[in-house]
């Protein structure tokens, strides 16, 4: 076998297995990338991770220099954070930075109040589903603040009035993935001392933004470990920390808090099992290329950068607001979210696209009182390049034909009213698919259709049909 050539058609095959991606690197995805434009920090991420890409994070006693690296991020962090005496973990994403804070929140109140003790949570309903999701593996109660402020905030004093005894568990985004809004931390974290009850922070997003911006002289409110009721924060690299992923950070105030956190095993005749973290067996790629970022970019890089996030931002605020678009909230980071209050937002989206412009498209919910919107996450590589998207996006609305839908007809053709259940519709799964036209060869196309649907239909319909459509998708 001539092994060039073999290699060669697996890497020609990958490339035609591309073929309608959008390129992470071209400056015109507002979501999922955030590109700093640096060509030698690119090239030093890949380096750092291809060299660690075969050491596992499982056992430090093996590989001492991934404790190393793995403390060094967390120091930094604790710097950025202040959080002077905490500790901290890398994990492998948000989701799972989360999950931990949740599970070290649950042993903890179970330290307490016995191993039955079921705990509560209150969420804001602008929180990540992250909360959720943890929240269900981990067997806690949820109550969701829906009542918001404006630009759809949690509101402490909203919080307050859902607690009850049960309740060890609040949480509050710094910010708010959907809308780039800041919660009420300052309150909340008056309430968790009052109350004796965490608080966790999830500055997942805007952990590696918000510091910068104070630093550059702008004001943030306090959202870290200066607010005394702050217990916990989670911060992800592969975000504004532009690493690759899957990279973020646990933080905790005090050890006694970790605890719960780690996970020992030593019931079996192998080697005692000692996890940090959800995941076990885990590249050390992620770790190394974190590692070599935050040493290259240090303080001023990242102030830097964020210098040009903030440019960026006032370009596209400005331009958005010369179009005629109205920001939602008022956007203290990286994140601006506009709409229109109809459902040409999404025939923005399916037209940029076309173009090669990706901007994500939100739902909302007619249900719970959130507008169909568009989301931007700006990085600074789209500094460069703000009125040229400004440009083609004024194009876009200049060209759009608003066609009009029928979603009433549709959504009573599917057999779906407000007292519709899911197991109602179980019969009836194929059909409304087929009638939607979601193949596996349209996930990629338009999506005006489906996203005016998940609007008007209530949120646990929408959810037992992306169970379903994903189940049959994925075989």
């Amino acid at each position: 076998m001539n092994t060039d050539n073999y290699i060669k058609r697996i890497l020609d095959e990958l490339e035609s297995l591309a073929e309608n991606d959008l390129d992470p690197k071209s400056g015109r995805l507002f979501s999922h990338i955030y590109s700093h434009g640096i060509g030698e920090l690119d090239e030093l991420a890949r380096e750092a991770y291809l060299r660690y890409m075969d050491k596992t994070m499982l056992d430090f006693t093996v590989y001492p220099s991934i404790l190393k690296m793995e403390m060094d991020l967390v120091k930094f962090a604790n710097q950025i954070f202040n959080n002077e005496n905490g500790v901290g973990n890398y994990t492998y994403g948000g989701t799972e930075s989360i999950m931990l804070a949740m599970k070290a929140c649950r042993e903890y109140y179970r330290d307490k109040y016995g191993k039955s003790f079921i705990p509560k949570a209150v969420l804001p309903a602008t929180a990540h589903p992250a909360f959720y999701k943890a929240a269900l593996y981990l067997g806690y109660k949820v109550k969701v603040a829906t009542k918001l402020g404006d630009g759809y905030t949690a509101e402490a004093d909203v919080i307050n009035e859902m607690l009850d005894r049960d309740t060890v568990f609040i949480a509050g985004s710094a910010p708010s993935y959907p809308y780039g809004n800041m919660d009420d931390i300052k309150g909340m974290s008056d309430l968790a001392q009052d109350n004796n009850i965490w608080l966790h922070v999830d500055a997942c997003i805007g952990g590696f933004v918000l510091p910068f911006i104070e630093r550059l002289g702008y004001r943030v409110d306090p959202f870290d470990f200066r607010l005394e009721g702050v217990t916990s924060l989670s911060a992800d690299l592969h975000k504004y920390g532009y690493a690759p992923k899957g990279a973020s950070l646990i933080l905790y105030r005090d050890p006694e808090y970790r605890i719960g956190q780690i996970y020992v095993c030593s019931r079996w005749p192998g080697y005692p099992l000692v996890n940090t973290t959800v995941l076990s067996s885990r590249s050390a790629g992620p770790l190394a290329a974190s590692w070599a970022i935050v040493r290259y970019l240090g303080m001023d890089g990242y102030t830097r950068l964020t210098s040009r996030i903030i440019s960026a931002k006032r370009k596209i605020i400005k331009g958005l607001e010369e179009l005629g678009l109205d920001i939602i909230g008022e956007p203290v980071s990286s994140i601006v979210a506009f709409t229109t209050w109809d459902y040409r937002v999404f025939q923005l989206c399916d037209e940029m696209k076309k173009r090669g412009w990706y901007i994500q498209a939100q739902p909302g919910s007619r249900k719970l009182g959130f507008p169909p919107s568009i989301h931007l996450t700006i990085a600074p590589v789209h500094d460069d390049i703000a009125e040229e998207f400004i440009e083609a996006l004024g194009i876009v609305m200049d060209e759009l034909e608003a066609e009009e839908l029928d979603i009433e007809n549709i959504v009573s053709a599917i057999g779906i009213t407000d007292d519709t259940k899911p197991s109602d519709l179980k019969d009836k799964l194929g059909l409304i698919i087929e009638l939607l036209g979601i193949d596996k060869e349209s996930i990629s196309g338009e999506m005006r259709l489906i996203n005016t649907l998940m609007h008007e239909i209530k949120p646990e319909i929408v959810e037992y049909f992306l169970v379903n459509i994903v189940n049959r998708l994925f075989t």
